[in-house]
């Protein structure tokens, strides 16, 4: 079985998005824009229609997340 490597290259950004659910980060990468983690928060938002839960999806800036 092979696996598929990401690689995300991100250099000196100060914005780094990732994909929250409820609150919790489901992104195993860093995004350098909120575009480039649009397909990873597709893919949630797949899931979650599949099977409802009343989960809240969102990209976020990680740079500006209150902590």
């Amino acid at each position: 079985m092979q696996t598929k490597e990401k690689k995300v290259v991100i250099e000196n950004v100060s914005d780094r998005y990732v994909v929250m659910r409820n609150g919790a980060r489901v992104s195993d990468e860093e995004y350098a824009s909120k575009d480039a983690a649009k397909s990873e928060y597709d893919h949630w938002n797949r899931i979650i229609s599949r099977w409802p839960d009343g989960s809240k999806l969102e990209i976020v800036n990680l740079a500006r997340r209150v902590k």
